[in-house]
């Protein structure tokens, strides 16, 4: 059960790059490296909308009480090779907490 990292660059915008853990006890962690912005959200709380050659990933969690939501544009591919990761650690996740 360990954490795969991916580094995609980020789709209609000005060339930033977004590092991405997925980690399998059910959390995406994201950082948008020229920003410095940080985001998290837990698998329950994404989903992927689909338009043309643009796959948003949409996540939300709550700081300070309230909700933050925030998005990432995706190459199709990239968003499609992420989702995948996802659903394994979803299922690696679903496999050991089934054996404890």
């Amino acid at each position: 059960m360990l954490a795969r990292h991916r580094n995609y660059l980020l789709k209609d915008t000005k060339q930033l790059h977004a590092h991405i853990e997925v980690n399998p006890v059910g959390l995406l962690e994201v950082e948008i490296l020229e920003k410095h912005q940080c985001h998290s959200a837990e698998f329950d709380q994404l989903k992927f909308e689909r338009s043309g050659r643009v796959t948003k990933l949409v996540g939300k969690h709550t700081s300070n009480g309230k909700p933050v939501h925030w998005q990432l544009p995706l190459a199709n591919d990239d968003a499609r090779e992420l989702e995948n990761l996802i659903e394994e650690a979803a299922e690696e996740l679903e496999i050991l907490m089934r054996d404890l």
